[in-house]
């Protein structure tokens, strides 16, 4: 056991839930239940700090807390002696010889362990299992299958036979997050590029991540433990060893003769396969290469000089690290090394020879250059502690601001995508104020970055510094992306609707450049700003399909994230809700907390339109607790929508109609001004069914003028509908038929249904029964082939047919409102509250409050009594 390899922040172990979970439910709540839990894993994987964390565990499960950390049993007797006294004698006295130093027998200490574990239950923690003798072990197990007694035990190499079928729990590597977030707590100290490196060499082993780079071993560690091994060594056998350690992880050891490595195999240092030879763990190179003097260490880079000229990439590296003062013909060198890593799909590699070419180019605007490359390259492994701290060295390189403006773009999207808004405005500003740009592209490339915050925040200041940005880039390079800009400049322009009307995507499996993909992805953006959404889908789909010889690793840019979270919102516009749950799967936003917490609002709005209104609220609310709503505007207002609806779906219309008023402020201006209009005709239906008519008209209003003269055919959708649904009487069928039977309307078929749906309704309660039922067939049919909740609203209205025909000598009905009419027919057939509401899509508080107002009208004193006023003649 490895005290220093703790992999707990306080009380709390990392990356370890799933296995604490299950060691919990072993423990149970019966206290005395029994049996033996085995955890397994690698040297350094943490199995002693899980013992630990289940330690603490057994108390609250009120057992008695055995540890055996002594060869043999009888130092469990230690922890009982004051209960020896209290067993009979014949089972007492044979315990207490034992440890008196009588000679050990372990069946003595089962039988008086076993007799204490009647009245108090036990749990005996064996660490190192592996250490103990097979006849102790089967003792152990023996004992675990009595009543009252468990054992937990951790073993590094294979498990016991006799302990096969008992429940496991095997410890692998730390994924990348947890191995991040155990270093950023255990080792603060660290800079961005060596937590980098430490990442990458311990491979998610908890111990190597603590030990990997330290400046003193630690006492009692694995790397002190290896050190001691590896000293003991005959010299060409360490010799060896370090030569392999120079190499770095990940590259095979030379295995020309597997007999040179036969003392290392032995001392559990390398293991030997068919493909060669490696280290047996990230720590044991680590031992290898510290344990040795410089001028070893020295000689070893040298040597492999000579013997990697086959591999030009390796021998960059080596040369770097033979002479730590090379010039600019080692930093050239690595700057090749780079490129052949990058064409490879080794981005760390690639970053790291362009870090070291950088602090080896004796000319500043040459460093520079190729530090931006180091900047891209940290930007593509989504490390942006590691681009921060590469950026901030560009300004002490360079004062031109076109190569500050190109190191901007990328480190500005590196901060933007992990959730660090306020770092990537500021880059992007101090770039824009380092003087005028003779390279309109990068002005582009640095507007287009800024458009995307400003996209974000929906924050005025942001907005408005997209103009004289934009300005500086002029004449552009790029049109699709001027345009891009100037819709998000001003949204009721429509600047990029002659350019999606006019394009045309190529041909599925056409290779693309980066620059081919980066201009499909801003047309693909346009597209769905512009309602184009079907253009959005094809180009995003072009633009993000992986290209192996552009990027063997099959990984996406950080570039491109953004582009994940539109194509999932083109997905759901388009209909092809069972493509975008795919696309919003967490494991796809690739480690980037702001793409994370995109795709976990998008899945809300999801749940919530399929109906599913408790995964909905749940997802909504944990999201929120880690959003920073004023930062990122488009997930929050996913999850506003979500919430809203799911409260509808649940019956709470007054708390979903809060919702979605939130999504516009005071005065009715949309809190972003393509995701809140979008959604204007469900608040509409919320504010209808709540009684909100006058703060909704606000909404509709405000929304209208900033869709501009021309709204696009969706936009021109959800506004009828608004509008039909606020006026609500005869005059409202030229708006619902607008509406539903526009010519582009399938285009959006979520839209498209809610329109048929609401016109059906408005048939069906005031004029043709039989045309409603048609109008609402087609709105079941596109609500069930979307999966959504609305599905079995049209197909009940259907059902449920007309409502009985008003009578010419109603008694006071006159004086009712239609919607009055309609709840008073329906109380005086027996409903109660919460079945009208339903009904007629009502919250159950306009429900009481229309009919406070029916009997006022009517004169009767409750619903027992509106059957004979509203139909007299009966």
């Amino acid at each position: 056991m490895h005290l220093a390899l703790s992999t707990t922040a306080g009380d709390h172990l990392i990356g370890r839930d799933t296995e604490l979970a299950r060691i919990e439910q072993f423990l149970g709540a019966d206290s005395a239940c029994c049996g033996t839990f085995v955890i397994t894993g690698g040297r350094g994987s943490g199995k002693s700090a899980l013992l630990t964390a289940a330690m603490r565990l057994a108390v609250t499960a009120r057992r008695r807390l055995l540890r055996l950390q002594a060869p043999g049993l009888v130092p469990l007797l230690l922890s009982v002696r004051t209960e020896l006294h209290a067993l009979p004698a014949t089972l007492g006295e044979p315990a207490l010889a034992l440890l008196a130093g009588g000679s050990p027998r372990a069946e003595v200490v089962a039988a008086a362990l076993a007799a204490i574990a009647v009245r108090t239950p036990l749990l005996i923690v064996a660490d190192d299992l592996h250490d103990l003798a097979p006849e102790d072990v089967a003792v152990l197990a023996r004992l675990s299958a009595g009543p009252g007694v468990a054992v937990l035990g951790a073993s590094r190499g294979p498990i016991p036979s006799v302990l096969t079928g008992m429940p496991v729990v095997v410890l692998n590597p730390l994924g990348g997050d947890d191995a991040a977030r155990l270093l950023t707590v255990r080792r603060p100290e660290l800079t961005a590029a060596e937590r980098a490196d430490v990442l990458h060499r311990a491979g998610g082993n908890p111990a190597a991540l603590l030990e990997l780079g330290m400046v003193t071993e630690p006492h009692g560690g694995l790397l002190a433990e290896y050190a001691g091994v590896i000293s003991g060594l005959p010299d060409a056998v360490r010799g060896r060893l370090l030569r392999g350690a120079a190499l770095r992880p990940a590259h095979r050891l030379s295995s020309a003769d597997v007999h040179e490595w036969q003392a290392a195999q032995e001392a559990g240092l390398v293991t030997v396969t068919a493909d060669g030879v490696s280290f047996a763990h990230p720590l044991v190179a680590e031992a290898a290469y510290r344990s040795a003097p410089a001028y070893l260490r020295l000689r070893a880079h040298r040597d492999l000089v000579v013997a990697l000229t086959d591999q030009p990439e390796q021998q960059a590296l080596q040369r770097a690290a033979a002479d730590p003062d090379a010039g600019e013909e080692t930093a050239a060198a690595l700057e090749t090394a780079a490129r052949i890593f990058r064409e490879r799909g080794d981005r760390y590699a690639a970053g790291v020879a362009m870090q070291e070419a950088t602090l080896r180019t004796p000319d500043p605007e040459t460093a520079a250059r190729r530090l931006i490359q180091a900047i891209k390259d940290a930007r593509d492994l989504r490390n942006s502690a590691w681009v921060a701290e590469l950026h901030a060295r560009i300004w002490h390189l360079t004062a031109d601001p076109d190569l500050l403006a190109e190191a901007a773009a990328p480190a500005a999207v590196a901060m933007l995508w992990a959730g660090r808004y306020h770092d990537a405005y500021g880059i992007l500003l101090a770039a824009s104020h380092a003087g005028p740009l003779t390279n309109r592209r990068h002005a582009l490339d640095l507007t287009v970055a800024a458009a995307v915050i400003a996209w974000l925040t929906c924050d005025d200041e942001h907005r408005t510094a997209l103009v004289p940005m934009l300005r500086a880039a002029e004449p552009v390079t790029d049109e699709v992306a001027a345009a891009l800009v100037r819709t998000f400049i001003e949204p009721g322009s429509h600047a990029g609707r002659e350019i999606c009307a006019a394009a045309s995507l190529p041909p599925a499996g056409t290779p693309l450049s980066p620059a081919a993909r980066s201009r499909l992805a801003h047309l693909a953006m346009l597209a769905w700003l512009e309602d184009h959404c079907r253009l959005a889908v094809g180009a995003l789909q072009l633009a993000l399909a992986p290209d192996r010889a552009e990027d063997p690793a099959g990984g996406q840019s950080a570039p491109t994230l953004g582009m994940l979270l539109a194509r999932v919102s083109a997905l759901i516009d388009v209909g092809d809700w069972r493509l975008a749950d795919v696309y919003a799967a967490p494991h796809q936003a690739n480690g980037m907390p702001a793409v994370e917490l995109g795709f976990a609002s998008l899945r809300a709005q999801l749940h919530a339109l399929r109906g599913e209104n408790e995964q909905a609220l749940a997802l909504a609310r944990q999201t929120w607790q880690h959003l920073d709503v004023r930062a990122d505007l488009p997930a929050h207002v996913r999850l506003l929508r979500a919430a809203g609806l799911a409260s509808i779906g649940d019956g709470d219309h007054d708390n979903g109609y809060r919702y979605l008023r939130s999504l516009f402020d005071v005065n009715g201006r949309p809190l972003h001004p393509y995701l809140s209009s979008r959604c204007v005709a469900e608040l509409v239906v919320a504010a209808v069914r709540c009684g909100h008519h006058d703060e909704a008209r606000v909404v509709v209003d405000r929304v209208r003028r900033l869709s501009g003269d021309r709204p696009s055919p969706r936009m021109n959708v959800l506004l009828h509908l608004s509008e039909a649904l606020l006026t609500g009487d005869d005059g409202a069928e030229e708006d619902f038929r607008l509406a539903a039977y526009d010519p582009d309307g399938p285009q959006w078929p979520y839209e498209h249904a809610l329109a048929h749906l609401h016109y059906g309704l408005w048939l069906r309660r005031h004029r043709s029964p039989r045309e409603a039922k048609a109008v609402l067939a087609h709105a079941a049919y596109i609500l069930t082939d979307l999966g959504a909740a609305g599905a079995g609203t049209a197909e009940h209205e259907i059902v449920v047919g007309a409502q009985p025909a008003r009578r010419d000598g109603a008694a006071g009905g006159t004086a009712l409102t239609t919607q009055e009419r309609q709840v008073a027919e329906l109380a005086a057939r027996g409903m109660v509250n919460r079945a009208i509401a339903e009904q007629l899509f009502l919250s159950t508080r306009t429900v009481s409050t229309h009919l406070s107002r029916i009997y006022r009208k009517t004169g009767v004193r409750g619903r027992y009594e509106l059957s004979a006023a509203l139909y007299p003649e009966t």
